[in-house]
């Protein structure tokens, strides 16, 4: 019976992004991608700079491209980072799908896309540069040509927040070649095999940005076949009248949507297992429906239709599934 304080403050102060295009939208949430592929690629020799993030640069591309899509509602980072911090997870829990649907329902979502960057391959071959000459003197020039060849690969997998399956697969590839490029030497942020999105490396950006944009086109597509998590309800009547109109303890931020059908209990004996204290079962009385009319964030009027008259402190609850 007892409303869980934690999800209400989760829910209050989610930020949805892309909000008002259609209630047929799913909600998601997107965790951030692994950087094992960009770990793994070869580093030039003359550069020991660690490699950047692209994993998070990545989940901030692909967040974007969802949230412009307007297809779907997104759940703001910082609410999945707070989820994490108050259960006590560490980042490497939310790779698992298990883990991720136990977030995914505190966060009231439809889904949980876990993404990895699989290929993160940046191969440079200078092709020409050296000298000019000048006066019969030959001068050593800073400027040399390139061939540039990159490819990188992000896989995703979208997880139902409601049984922890792998709903899909996708994946997106960017491919870049770019012949003759004149650099400098000495620019050396230009040639770091480690460049990324937001790392001055413009090849790398333009391969990362068409692979975003492919995997957020499929992940899209994907979308319509997500089952819809629906939001258990579970709360307790307020205030009642002659006339039926319930108020109730729960509101949007519980789930609580207007048109709902709520059932309405009369609390009963708690059974106990004798041996550890487990509550068993409840021996309540259904006493009967209430349809909601208003939803504010923490309260909600309903008109009650069933024969035996409820009272306050009476349990309301989302129908069982049968």
């Amino acid at each position: 019976m007892r409303k869980s304080v934690f999800a209400l403050l989760i829910l209050s102060e989610t930020l949805c992004f892309g909000q008002g295009a259609g209630a047929a939208r799913k909600r998601i949430a997107v965790f951030d991608f692994d950087n094992a592929g960009v770990a793994a690629a070869p580093q030039m020799v003359f550069f020991t700079s660690t490699p950047p993030n692209v994993g998070k640069s990545a989940t901030d591309l692909l967040i974007t491209r969802l949230v412009q899509g307007g297809k779907a509602i997104v759940i703001e980072r910082a609410a999945i980072d707070r989820v994490i911090a108050e259960q006590n997870f560490s980042n490497s829990d939310r790779a698992d799908p298990v883990t991720a649907a136990k977030i995914g329902r505190l966060l009231g979502v439809d889904a949980i896309i876990l993404g990895s960057i699989t290929h993160y391959d940046y191969d440079d071959k200078v092709t020409g540069g050296g000298g000019n000459a000048l006066g019969g003197l030959v001068r050593s020039s800073m400027t040399t040509k390139h061939d540039i060849k990159v490819r990188v690969q992000v896989d995703a997998r979208l997880v139902s927040t409601d049984s922890a399956e792998v709903l899909g697969a996708v994946q997106g590839s960017g491919d870049v070649m770019k012949k003759g490029v004149k650099m400098d030497v000495r620019d050396t942020s230009r040639v770091m095999s480690g460049g990324g999105p937001g790392n001055n490396n413009p090849v790398m950006t333009e391969a990362m940005d068409k692979a975003i944009a492919e995997l957020g086109g499929k992940i899209e597509t994907a979308l319509p076949r997500i089952p819809q998590h629906v939001q258990a309800v579970d709360g307790l009547v307020a205030d009642v009248n002659e006339t039926g109109r319930l108020v109730l303890n729960v509101g949007s931020r519980d789930g609580v949507k207007q048109g709902d059908r709520l059932q309405v209990y009369r609390v009963g004996k708690e059974i106990r297992d004798p041996a550890t204290g487990k509550v068993l079962l409840r021996d309540d009385t259904l006493l009967g429906d209430a349809v909601v009319s208003v939803v504010n964030e923490g309260s909600s009027i309903a008109q009650y239709g069933g024969t035996q008259k409820p009272q306050v402190g009476d349990a309301v609850k989302t129908p069982a599934k049968q």
